[in-house]
């Protein structure tokens, strides 16, 4: 039975996999302050005249190459539905948290945190480092405890944190004063309620919780800086305890981070998984594909048994590949567009990384092309103002594209200019189509911001580079003679296309649009730096790549008894194609069949709960479970749909 007096949880670890121990639907508010990536900014010392230098760095935490897109799924995941989100950010990030949150809750929004006492500049260029931006999402009957107007204005004033409530050791660069935290956790949580910060730092957020009554959960990496949150909060709570006559909570040890939780949500009957937790990497997916299963990890992880070698005949994206620790790994698929770049990636191919890296500086000189020609934004007010008629519109568009050809063509980088282009004619068409829309709207609905606008003429621009890339990767010749820049364009094109869709009509030629807006600030940078990366190099060093059938594959690598096997086949469905190869219920009952009564390895299958699915499996030996996945995918507006799955294994 859980202790009525237990307040809190506090982990040293990587919170990206503790994170995947808290149970769904239990966070009331998450309060986070995490890594802002300005780390690689800083200038070091500055030297001052007649004076020691300042030192101008920030902490080596803030180096992390922290990417917000892969917290989304499991902040969503974990938080109640009448919970709140509130994120600390930059600059540099707000707009990130922006695309992978806005169109996942009803309400996003930022508030503006002024810092009355800055930094001095020490030289007089630029502004004061002064405000604070806080990225805050929620959804109907979320949590919301105003009083009055006068407390809905989205900014917060106060000093920065000073002594003696700031630390000087540890000394936290980024320690935020309690007095601010704590008018959020007043706002957005009530009594009771669950507060969990997966970048505890020096545990200011677990200050603030506790002493407004509230139960708290903190994650810090950095043992140094969780010592001092954990001394902290455990003084805080004995201080608080001992004022209301109440004894302190008790000094439990557990033996796994999987313990702590169980423990502070009171969970009895989780399978233990301490021995586990040692089983999987911090690795990420190699690409988006469809049916990845990383939101899965949860389930599959927990179920692993213990092996050798680990095999999968149908990899897709990666997501369990890269997890999952192993002596050797065997990998598999179909699709040869995507086992041409594994290959690429295991073998540091660079001839297809100068072209991937080509591409991505083409979507940065596409961004220098836009802010050199404000003209285009001149041009569409002229025709708001009915200044010019839409001929006219389409007759100026044409004129400054065939004016601007060569402006245009150096959007491209050097390697592309030999091969066939449309980049000027897409231009001409997408810029077109893009203004008369936007004067569509504004008649129906009134004129759009002017930020609206010039980013509405950026996604024109930037979908007639799209457009040319589509035209290249459906180009046979180039598939059939230039394998490396092929492979290029389908890492560019699984990134950009609408939604990570992948669709083919009559012809085989693929014909999905440009994702739009949200896509206008992605790059590959960061992908391509993980692809080179020392980690994911070592994982691939242990790893044998094939492009076969499911069966083939199987035969050929011949896993035993000592071996792991897992498989993630396309769904049952009356039109099942696989990575442009269809997968029929044939195929089905062909993997079914293998799987029972001729496979030695061990194996865990997850797939769509069918009836013809279950009926394959439902075989003495064979054991079956359920769970529940979350499909969250908005166009107009949110459509949540939860569809049975089944977790199948031989052991």
């Amino acid at each position: 039975m859980k202790d009525p007096n237990w307040k809190k949880c506090l982990l040293c670890g990587n919170s990206k996999d503790i994170i995947k121990r808290i149970p769904n639907n239990s966070i009331d508010f998450i309060l986070t302050d995490p890594p802002y990536n300005i780390g690689k900014h800083s200038t070091g010392n500055i030297p001052l005249p007649g004076r020691t230098a300042m030192n101008n760095d920030v902490a080596d935490w803030d180096w992390v190459d922290f990417n917000p897109e892969e917290w989304v799924d499991d902040f969503i995941r974990i938080l109640k539905p009448t919970g709140n989100l509130f994120i600390f950010t930059s600059y540099n990030q707000i707009g990130r948290w922006y695309n992978c949150l806005d169109h996942k809750f009803d309400t996003t929004n930022f508030m503006v945190w002024h810092k009355t006492n800055p930094a001095p500049k020490i030289f007089k260029a630029g502004f004061l480092n002064s405000c604070e931006m806080i990225f805050t999402c929620w959804n109907k009957k979320h949590t919301w405890n105003f009083i009055s107007q006068a407390e809905m204005h989205n900014f917060l004033e106060s000093p920065i944190c000073m002594r003696p409530e700031r630390l000087s050791d540890p000394k936290h660069p980024a320690q935020k004063p309690v007095s601010i935290l704590k008018k959020m956790i007043e706002i957005a949580s009530n009594k009771g309620d669950i507060i969990f910060d997966p970048f505890m730092g020096v545990g200011s957020t677990g200050v603030a919780a506790l002493n407004l009554e509230r139960r708290f959960i903190g994650v810090e990496i950095d043992n140094n800086y969780f010592q001092a949150a954990k001394k902290r909060i455990e003084n805080l709570i004995c201080n608080i305890d001992m004022n209301n006559n109440i004894a302190e909570e008790p000094s439990a040890v557990y033996q796994s981070v999987t313990g702590e939780i169980n423990n502070f949500f009171n969970i009895t009957e989780t399978p233990e998984i301490s021995q586990k937790e040692l089983s999987f990497t911090s690795l990420q997916p190699i690409i988006k594909w469809a049916g990845g299963k990383e939101k899965e990890l949860k389930y599959i992880i927990p179920n692993l048994p213990t092996f050798d070698r680990f095999f999968e005949p149908f990899v897709g994206g990666g997501s369990v590949f890269t997890a999952i620790k192993a002596n050797e790994y065997y990998i598999n698929d179909l699709s040869d567009e995507l086992i041409s770049l594994y290959k690429n990636i295991a073998t540091k191919n660079q001839q297809f990384f100068s072209f991937a890296e080509a591409i991505d500086k083409s979507w940065l000189n596409a961004k220098r092309f836009f802010d050199e020609n404000n003209y285009l934004v001149e041009l569409y007010l002229k025709y708001r103002k009915s200044q010019i008629t839409k001929a006219e519109l389409k007759r100026e568009i044409k004129s400054f594209c065939a004016n601007n050809n060569k402006q245009i063509t150096n959007i491209l980088d050097e390697s592309f200019l030999s091969l066939p282009s449309i980049l000027e004619e897409e231009m001409d068409k997408n810029l077109f189509r893009k203004m008369s829309r936007m004067r569509d709207l504004e008649l129906k609905k009134g004129d759009l911001p002017d930020k609206d606008i010039k980013d509405n003429i950026e996604t024109a621009i930037k979908s007639a580079l799209y457009m040319n890339y589509r035209f290249l990767y459906n180009d046979k010749n180039i598939k059939l003679n230039n394998d490396k820049l092929y492979c290029a364009l389908f890492l560019f094109i699984r990134n950009y296309s609408y939604s990570g869709m992948f669709r083919y009509n009559d012809n085989g030629e693929f014909n999905v649009p440009y994702g739009g807006i949200a896509y206008n600030s992605k790059l590959m940078e960061k992908k391509i730096n993980y692809y080179k990366s020392q980690s994911l190099k070592k994982h691939f060093d242990n790893t044998h790549i094939h492009n076969l059938d499911f069966e083939d594959f199987l035969r050929q690598t011949t896993p035993s008894e000592n071996d792991f096997i897992f498989l993630d086949p396309p769904y049952d469905s009356e039109f099942s194609t696989y990575a442009q190869n269809e997968f029929t219920r044939t195929d089905q009952e062909r993997l079914a069949n293998f799987m029972i009564n001729e496979c030695r390895a061990k194996w865990m299958l997850i797939i769509k709960n069918t009836d013809f699915i279950y009926n394959l499996y439902n075989k003495p030996g064979i054991n079956i479970r359920t769970f529940d996945k979350e499909y969250l995918v908005s166009f107009m507006n949110r459509n949540d749909k939860k569809v049975t799955h089944l977790l199948i294994t031989n052991y």
